[in-house]
């Protein structure tokens, strides 16, 4: 994460700091050392800790372990607290995995390959993931019976898969056809069909992640790089702030969307929230006082609460829950 801002960055975000009256959102750090991956409406936030997959509860929190080899990664969790993401074995190889009721079970690979991982997880168990096979580019995979299933292509070397739904639709990104830069676009893979995500007037964009009614954000690169909104076949695209480019990450089922603002290579500065029409800078909607910059958003839930990263003037960086604060009663 960044330590220092560009100067014209940093003015706009302590004066709309400094403009913010009542604080929208209460802050509380995680566990040190913990990066937050996601979030799911208990209020849970699946991580990596210590080089190890963490996942935290408002009891307390869970090192997860690894498959017999040195390290894990947390990236994704369901309405259950069930993990999934990617984790050594005791030979070197990565692989994908869940975690459930207290184990952790090793998915295996795609196509005699040595390295796979979890990247999504519905409430039904099924995950969707990424592996990489000899003489073959990074693939996409969706769990289903047991068996981790190639999803195809888009005619490109690669293609990553970001995120699953209740109804097995599974969304990402996907390079097409061309020897030199290829142009990356986002796909949508349901009933065993994907198919590009064709809105972006420069046929270059991303999806990260995609709700229970089927909506999915990510970026579109249409010229400055911007959220995007994608809802039954419409594309509202989110905008940006500060003129930096904006990339949505996470959004839950009503609609409302997380992500990050930031420079060149996806360098965030600052997390955002689009809710009712509008985009706000997470940092104008805390308590300046607390010396909390939340640099990036990387879930939210029904309720409101987000997981997310950033840095304390004084006390490092590390991993922040962020909850709707009480409204105040008349009067008060």
């Amino acid at each position: 994460m960044p330590t220092s801002l560009p100067a014209f960055a940093l003015a706009l975000l302590l004066s709309a700091s400094a403009s913010a009256a009542i604080p929208v959102y209460t802050l509380t750090v995680l566990p040190d050392a913990m990066s937050p991956a996601g979030i799911n409406n208990a209020g849970q936030i699946v991580g990596t800790r210590h080089d190890h997959a963490y996942l935290w509860s408002p009891g307390g929190g869970t090192d997860l372990g690894t498959l017999g080899g040195a390290s894990s990664t947390g990236t994704a969790l369901n309405r259950f607290g069930e993990v999934t993401g990617g984790a050594l074995t005791a030979n070197g190889e990565e692989h994908a995995f869940i975690y459930s009721k207290g184990v952790m079970t090793d998915l295996g690979t795609v196509g005699g390959g040595k390295v796979s991982r979890g990247t999504a997880i519905n409430d039904l168990g099924q995950v969707a993931g990424d592996f990489h096979a000899p003489g073959t580019g990074w693939g996409a995979f969706v769990r289903e019976g047991g068996q981790l299933r190639d999803i195809g292509n888009l005619g490109g070397a690669s293609i990553w898969a970001t995120g699953i739904n209740n109804a097995g639709r599974v969304v990402g990104s996907a390079l097409g056809q061309g020897d030199v830069h290829p142009p990356q676009t986002a796909f949508i893979y349901e009933k065993g069909v994907m198919r590009a995500l064709n809105y972006s007037s420069s046929g270059i964009s991303s999806a990260n992640a995609v709700n229970q009614r089927g909506q999915i954000t990510g970026t579109d690169w249409h010229g400055p790089e911007a959220a995007y909104l994608y809802t039954h076949g419409m594309t509202q695209v989110l905008g940006s702030m500060y003129g930096l480019a904006a990339w949505g990450t996470g959004l839950n089922n009503r609609g409302e969307v997380v992500g990050n603002l930031g420079g060149a290579l996806q360098v965030p500065f600052f997390a955002f929230i689009y809710a009712n029409g509008r985009m706000s800078d997470l940092n104008t909607l805390i308590d300046p006082a607390l010396g909390w910059t939340v640099y990036s958003a990387v879930g939210i839930n029904d309720l409101g609460q987000i997981a997310a990263y950033g840095c304390h003037d004084s006390e490092g960086c590390g991993g922040l829950l962020l909850q709707p604060a009480p409204v105040p009663e008349p009067g008060a």
